[in-house]
């Protein structure tokens, strides 16, 4: 079984950009106290509080290290941003068209092959955004996600690290129940010798056993106990050369016999470390932008590129519905029942087709060639405003931006959006005033 999937989208969760950076703030807060935690149990067995094996110590150690590694990154890329890192600026229509394939095998033959295209309608109309330029477009869908950047991968991180925490914390508290069990054995163990040292004095032996009862060996055994109590098995095969055993599995005591004097304290923090690093995937799951995860051992990935929008996006945007959003709108809704209407099955070559037909798939091709023309007019005038060295004649602007470039214009798009504002704003207060100053005469 295989599966890849490579999507274009925003995911389940639209946030603001006010909420993805409470989102990141949530986040750095959550880890740094996790790796504080998971650091004091390293510290733990130095203080014989608990006792941890070394598995449980070499599984800590690799995810403090990926912890450490992914803060470093990120206050890295907070600190120095690759300024360098190419954008393409596109624009989606009314509809978005999704293509996916299901294929079904039985003992290495297909027994279905289905090809289905959907036309997801666009509530907004039209979305300008950003998309990020891949180095390579013949990669596999398998490799994909090693064309994201190293922060598209934190959130798998962060999901794999929090079940390692769980799986944990499972193991050693089944540990903690052992360990409960032997603690019986000994409150039982030194009651019985409380109670024989009550009867019966060792020195003299009052018990009928019969023929057989050896009194020498009764009387070693109550010696044995009175000296070892507290560790009653710790010297119980030197003392006690021959005679019957007690009936107590020691192989599964002597494993937990070393967990320390609070053995309780190593499951409850491991318990709240697991908590954080589930805030911690949420929140980072929030603020993802480009990510996925590949695990070639199983065959899956999946890549998600992100919409990537900001203010210059919001100000394209707005200017071409502004201009002609009557006229797209009324496209979309026909094209939307044109999709309705033409919805049709075909089957070539074993595989069968979901799509609308040939006429419903030139008219969504024109609205996209439209839009980009619009968008084209639009973008080149505002880079023309705000880079001098696009004036030249008969020189176009291209799509493909650098991180530096669409920083600048949205920069440009901010204080362009707050002057429009504010100039709405006074236009409708001088217009209130009007109304208000009697026998006033507005010019037409």
């Amino acid at each position: 079984m295989a599966y890849a999937k490579t999507s274009i989208g925003r995911g389940c969760c639209k946030v603001s950009k006010k909420q993805k950076k409470i989102s990141k703030l949530a986040s750095f807060c959550f880890v740094l106290t996790e790796i504080l935690v998971l650091a004091a149990i390293l510290i733990l067995p130095a203080t014989d509080v608990v006792e941890i094996k070394k598995w449980p110590q070499m599984i800590i150690i690799i995810i403090l290290s990926i912890h450490v590694l992914m803060q470093l990154w990120e206050l890295k890329v907070f600190i120095k941003p690759d300024s360098g890192e190419k954008f393409s600026l596109t624009v989606q229509g009314s509809h978005e068209r999704k293509k996916s394939r299901h294929q079904t095998s039985m003992y290495g033959v297909t027994v279905s092959n289905e090809v289905r295209v959907d036309y997801d309608r666009n509530a907004q109309g039209i979305l300008v955004y950003f998309r990020k330029v891949t180095s390579s477009s013949k990669t596999g869908l398998y490799c994909q996600p090693f064309l994201l950047p190293f922060r598209g991968w934190f959130t798998f991180f962060h999901v794999l690290i929090a079940l390692t925490l769980m799986i944990c914390t499972i193991i050693i508290y089944s540990n903690y129940d052992d360990y409960n069990r032997l603690q019986d054995y000994k409150k039982l163990l030194a009651e019985s010798h409380s109670e024989a040292t009550q009867t019966v004095p060792p020195e003299k032996p009052e018990v009928d056993g019969g023929d057989n009862f050896d009194a020498a060996m009764y009387g070693e055994l109550l010696d044995a106990f009175a000296h070892n109590v507290d560790n009653p098995f710790s010297n119980f095969g030197e003392q006690i050369s021959d005679g019957p055993s007690l009936d107590v599995d020691r192989e599964a005591i002597e494993p937990v016999s070393e967990l320390g004097t609070h053995p309780l304290v190593l499951p409850i923090l491991l318990l709240v470390s697991l908590i954080l690093q589930t805030t911690a995937v949420v929140s980072s799951y929030y603020q993802a932008e480009d990510c996925g995860f590949c695990l070639p051992l199983f065959c899956i990935g999946y890549t998600r590129w992100f919409k990537h929008t900001n203010a210059y996006t919001d100000m394209i945007q707005q200017n071409i519905q502004a201009k002609h959003g009557q006229r797209l709108q009324q496209e979309g809704e026909q094209l939307e029942l044109a999709i309705r209407r033409n919805t049709q099955q075909t089957q070539v070559d074993d595989v069968t087709y979901h799509d609308v037909g040939p006429q419903t798939v030139k008219r969504y091709e024109d609205q996209i060639v439209l839009l980009h023309l619009l968008l084209a007019q639009e973008h080149d005038q505002a880079c023309k405003e705000v880079f001098p060295e696009h004036s030249i004649q008969n020189k176009g602007v291209s799509f493909i931006l650098t991180a530096e470039e669409i920083e600048t214009l949205n920069i440009h798009a901010e204080q362009a959006m707050e002057t429009a504002a504010v100039n709405t704003d006074d236009t409708v207060t001088a217009s209130d005033t009007t109304e208000l100053v009697p026998n006033s005469t507005v010019p037409v």
